[in-house]
């Protein structure tokens, strides 16, 4: 009788030892399934993050060309372009 009492012992052993090892395997594969997603969601976060920088330089640049253009210089350079003269000015054309 003791015989078959350490068989059925060592029979609950070994099973919950298997239980304990597959349940260890399946923890980390699941910790590697996390950490792939984790990098991915890094990976787009500094995508994001890039996309934010790209933004906020072209705001920044936009800014710079609000502040040309209400200058003079610009103001009397796109008249020009359009055809325009300073009052102060005198055209001189070639003779025919």
């Amino acid at each position: 009788m003791k015989k078959s009492v350490k068989k059925k012992s060592s029979l609950w052993l070994w099973l919950i030892a298997v239980i304990v090892g597959l349940l260890c395997i399946l923890l980390f594969l699941k910790e590697s399934e996390v950490d792939n997603e984790l990098a991915l969601k890094q990976q787009e976060l500094n995508e994001l993050y890039g996309a934010i920088e790209e933004a906020n330089n072209k705001t920044l640049e936009m800014e710079e060309e609000i502040r040309y253009r209400a200058t003079d210089e610009y103001i009397e350079e796109a008249a020009r372009d359009i055809g325009l003269i300073d009052p102060n000015e005198t055209i001189i054309s070639p003779e025919e």
